[in-house]
């Protein structure tokens, strides 16, 4: 039992640290149904690594890549000028946010989940997710997001059906 106030502060205080961090930035949220989904060559790590290199290459902002939880996430951007930001733009239908999934499926192989949203309405007392939608296949973003996962496979990450 510890007598101390500020031993047993400092203590709660290191477990809860260590409970929130332990969730990392990987969203406990799942991906959208219509999310492109393959399994492709690799680590998740690698793949991730990998993953923050294209979206770079497309002049894509990161908001998060994090390997250790094998998930990236872009900012928000405009796919047609590539301006990053504008989160809470009223254009809710131009302004994208890419998000990447992937977890080990088999050895030295990894699944690879990928989502282009927009949002659905700008409302700050609506959780953050009921505010997103799933791009359609038309959408200039969804296009990004094809482009990326397929150039996961034609840069050394082989595809698998």
């Amino acid at each position: 039992m510890v007598n101390n106030p500020v031993t047993a502060a400092a203590i709660l205080f290191t477990i809860l640290c260590c409970a929130c961090g332990a969730g990392g930035v990987r969203p406990t949220f799942r991906p959208f149904p219509q999310a492109i989904v393959d399994t492709v060559a690799g680590e998740p790590e690698q793949v991730v690594e990998h993953l923050s290199e294209l979206l770079q290459e497309e002049g894509i902002e990161l908001r998060w890549s994090r390997m250790r939880e094998g998930y990236v996430e872009t900012m928000w951007f405009n796919p047609v000028t590539g301006d990053t930001g504008g989160g809470r733009s009223l254009n809710t239908a131009g302004i994208v946010r890419l998000r990447f999934w992937t977890d080990p499926v088999a050895e030295h192989q990894a699944v690879v989940v990928g989502e282009a949203v927009r949002r659905r309405v700008v409302d700050p007392s609506l959780p953050y997710r009921e505010t997103e939608i799933h791009v359609l296949e038309d959408h200039e973003g969804y296009e990004i997001l094809q482009r990326v996962i397929e150039g996961l496979a034609s840069s050394g990450h082989e595809h698998e059906h």
